[in-house]
């Protein structure tokens, strides 16, 4: 039991990051190479590798090589469903959950 709690909130670390969480999102629809998600995040090169490292290491994305190109997909359209459910939450909780988060993170 306490092993998959460390492991859910390994997997929820890796999700809160909104980096990583907007990487994901903006790979719903296809796969995408790292400077087109490097465009859309207008972050640079370096920061968007070490995410998508993060993603990869986690077991959260694909990544396909062609030439001197990477490719990067999400592995399991099933992360789409999590996110959206943690949305949904948020949105019909939003007065407890916003104030919750407020409080733990100034204790």
């Amino acid at each position: 039991m306490e092993d998959s709690i460390d492991s859910t909130a390994n997997f929820l670390k890796v999700l809160a990051d909104s980096t990583r969480l907007k990487i994901i999102i903006f790979l719903k629809n296809n796969e995408k190479t790292v400077q087109e998600i490097q465009d859309y995040l207008n972050r640079s090169q370096s920061t968007v590798s070490q995410q998508l490292k993060i993603l990869t290491t986690a077991d959260l994305l694909n990544v396909r090589q062609e030439g001197p190109k990477k490719f990067f997909t999400v592995k399991d359209n099933q992360i789409f469903d999590v996110v959206s459910k943690i949305e949904s939450f948020m949105i019909e909780n939003k007065d407890v959950t916003s104030q919750a988060v407020f409080d733990t993170l100034h204790k």
